[in-house]
């Protein structure tokens, strides 16, 4: 089966019409891609999908990130008892490192050959995440052999390889492989750990890699004497709103400030289904190409300053797979035959098989879908120059007309109808604020609604530029006006994505646009 055609679903666009007022009608120019190579340093990742085909990491390079995850199972590794084949990570670290990506490497994964598989007792469970092994640790000779896997992965990436992860979603019972217990992964995560830093001892070591974010979680593997030990505690987040992840940041920097208050996070797999029908985790309606992308910009930003992560990886670029194959539902009751699997309402996973359709690239020809272009067009935007500056978004955003967005103005106070921001500064002084509203993405965005937005002192704007993502077009800004302390830029158009404003000397302007100009682009 083919992918969708594109070029056949979206001519290109017009120019961008019916602007709000203060924002020039014609583009400057759109943004220009960079590579990997060009980019000294930058908090976006990316996982790149199916280890067997490097080639993806070329596509991962042309996308502009810095990062990008992979596992290095345990069993893909030892397949017989002391025998050892590399060839799962050997590939995609070098092919990585030439793309110029920062490989951080996930060590993971029960093996047979010394863990029993414990079935979880809930048959659509099993059914969907199949049967696991235990962890080493509640077996001595298991832990045994677990170390020794350690310490022959590191030894042989070592000179390629400077960031390590412990464990796969160590609280998900699919991926412990028994129920999870942060006590039995702390000490898991201290015996591995020191076998890394005997071998490596300026490598980064990340621990965590949760299943949601967990600040009981956190608290419980960081009591096992861990906390100096790791460098990074590590999340993954799925969910309708990457909103929905700020309100654990509070707790869980407490936790970790309590441990060690050098302790950094970092987001490390997160992503959205374009399509209703997806393997794993499938969100909830609408479906959409742009609303992927949408999504993919908003926790983009949500991660690096409402989380305050020092990375953000979005999963992933590709996978495999065949719309053919069919979920089984042996354990379908009546009403489930007229309604169909009842998915929960956060849209949990709900299918092992088919197609991971929150990949970047459509399967199976590789196209890219929206939010590839989208992502590309921040990492050409924001780099590692820029750090997280205050910013109340409350007082900054000011709502004038409500577009198609009903109801949200000053008298409502609730969330997702609160305008969100996010604001950046280089140490030359150059700032990046982006602004949306954090509702339920849509599709189409016919209208949109405009803001004033309220600058504190502190904050300058020589030239300000308004960035489009989703097209990558710049649009030169009416100049601020200074109200008391504040800098305001009045009668500026709103969406449930994120609109940069930048400086121009500070966004590398090109003539043509490399982005498609989709059916579902906004107007302003």
């Amino acid at each position: 089966m083919r992918g969708p055609n594109y070029t056949r679903w979206w001519a290109i666009a017009a120019a961008l019409t019916a602007l709000a007022p203060g924002v020039a009608a014609a583009p400057l120019g759109y943004l220009v891609p960079r590579h990997a190579r060009e980019v000294d340093s930058s908090p976006w990742g990316v996982q790149s999908g199916d280890k067997a085909r490097v080639q993806l990491f070329d596509r991962a390079g042309e996308l502009g990130v810095k990062w990008t995850r992979f596992l290095a199972a345990w069993p893909a590794i030892e397949r017989e008892k002391g025998r050892y084949d590399f060839s799962s990570i050997d590939g995609p670290v070098n092919a990585a490192r030439a793309n110029g990506l920062t490989p951080f490497v996930c060590l993971s994964s029960g093996n047979r050959l010394y863990s029993e598989p414990i079935p979880h007792p809930d048959p659509n469970w099993r059914l969907i995440y199949g049967v696991k092994p235990a962890p080493p640790i509640l077996d001595e000779a298991a832990t045994a052999a677990w170390l020794r896997y350690v310490d022959a992965v590191v030894a042989r990436a070592k000179d390629r390889v400077s960031h390590w992860e412990i464990w796969n979603e160590p609280n998900h019972h699919a991926y412990w492989g028994v129920a999870p217990d942060a006590a039995a992964y702390g000490r898991l995560v201290r015996l591995t750990a020191a076998r890394i830093r005997a071998a490596q001892p300026g490598a980064v070591i990340l621990a965590g890699a949760l299943a949601g974010l967990d600040p009981k979680f956190i608290e419980g593997f960081l009591r096992e004497d861990t906390a100096r030990q790791i460098d990074v505690v590590s999340f993954h987040n799925y969910a309708a709103l990457p909103e929905a992840r700020i309100y654990f940041a509070d707790e869980t920097w407490s936790v970790l400030r309590a441990h060690n208050p050098r302790l950094r996070l970092w987001q490390g797999e997160c992503g959205y289904g374009s399509h209703s029908s997806t393997k794993d985790f499938r969100g909830t309606s609408p479906w959409g190409l742009t609303v992927q992308a949408k999504w993919l910009l908003r926790q983009a930003l949500v991660d690096t300053w409402h989380m305050r992560a020092e990375v953000s990886v979005y999963f992933k670029l590709f996978d495999g797979g065949s719309r053919a194959d069919r979920q089984e539902r042996p354990e379908l009751a009546p009403v489930d035959r007229v309604l169909g699997f009842p998915a929960e309402p956060t849209g949990r996973r709900v299918r092992g098989k088919g197609v991971n359709e929150k990949c970047l690239l459509a399967n199976p020809d590789l196209t890219p879908k929206p939010a590839y272009h989208a992502y590309r067009n921040l990492t050409a935007l924001f780099d590692g120059r820029y750090r997280r500056v205050e910013l109340d978004n409350r007082r900054a955003v000011h709502v004038l007309a409500e577009g198609q967005f009903a109801g949200v103005g000053e008298h409502d106070d609730a969330y997702p109808s609160i305008p969100l921001t996010a604001a950046y500064r280089t140490d030359a002084g150059a700032v990046l604020i982006g602004y949306w509203l954090p509702w339920q993405p849509q599709e189409y965005t016919p209208k949109a609604a405009r803001i004033s937005l309220r600058l504190p002192a502190g904050f300058t704007l020589r030239e300000p530029v308004l960035v489009n993502l989703l097209d990558g077009a710049v649009h030169a800004l009416a100049q601020p006006e200074r109200v008391g302390e504040e800098l305001v830029l009045a009668n500026l158009p709103m969406f449930d994505f994120p609109l940069i404003v930048a400086e121009r000397s500070e966004v590398r302007l090109g003539v043509d646009r490399t982005t498609p100009a989709y059916e579902t682009t906004p107007a302003w």
